[in-house]
């Protein structure tokens, strides 16, 4: 017995009971100033290259198939923007699009006397959920898989007349990796991968042609990120 003749149990318990009440607040506190610290959106300009690979299959003139044709379309550059809202730390959504740049689409093979087919502006609008993995310091990799929309714009004649080319779906892969340079900006690097098919139309000295265009771009992207 103690000398206020209390047993020395009660006294621990107490004791233990203060000490539990303390842990609450404080894990409480350390959730709620977590939570203030988290910054869910993140914003990136990105200069972007665009790496294209390309085949035009089935090209036919006047309805009959035009032997060792294709086509060429030559790498382009952009710049793009991405904005990404976390739902937890690791898991976000985002959203990338860009200034569509300009794509000349050449003779290739049998055709390439024809020289330049046609012109477009062109540019995917994709989104994506990603996965980011944490507890490596500064640096943050991830992966992100999604759907992307490629929109054609402004189709400019050359050879071919009445040139047309329709908007395709695709699907888009990413692989990234982010680096802290301090709590609101970070460096960003990542790679996407989009392969599409679209169908594509137009004349040649009053004869129809039609193909359908095979291409599998990959996009680089090297940009500044602000997270808020």
């Amino acid at each position: 017995m103690s000398a206020n003749g209390k047993p020395n149990a009660v006294r621990l318990s107490q004791l233990a009971a203060v000490i539990a009440v303390f842990c609450v607040f404080s894990a409480q506190a350390a959730s709620a100033q977590e939570a203030q610290d988290f910054k869910r959106w993140a914003v990136s300009v990105n200069a972007t290259q665009v790496f294209v690979d390309e085949e035009a299959s089935g090209l036919t003139l006047g309805g009959g198939p035009v032997p060792g044709s294709n086509v060429s379309i030559e790498d382009v550059s952009s710049v793009t923007v991405d904005v990404g809202y976390y739902f937890t730390p690791n898991i976000a959504v985002n959203l990338f699009v860009g200034v569509p740049p300009t794509a000349e689409i050449d003779g290739a093979g049998s055709i390439a006397p024809l020289g330049s087919l046609a012109e477009v502006d062109f540019g995917p609008v994709i989104l994506s959920a990603q996965y980011h993995f944490n507890g490596l310091g500064q640096v943050h990799p991830y992966l992100g898989l999604g759907v992307g929309r490629i929109v054609f714009l402004n189709k400019n004649d050359k050879a071919l007349t009445n040139f047309d080319i329709d908007d395709s779906w695709a699907p888009a892969v990413q692989a990234g990796v982010r680096y802290d340079l301090n709590p609101a900006w970070m460096l960003n690097a990542d790679v996407r991968y989009v392969p599409f098919s679209a169908d594509a139309s137009g004349s040649l000295g009053g004869a129809p042609v039609q193909a359908t265009l095979d291409i599998k771009p990959i996009l680089a992207n090297v940009g500044l990120v602000y997270r808020f």
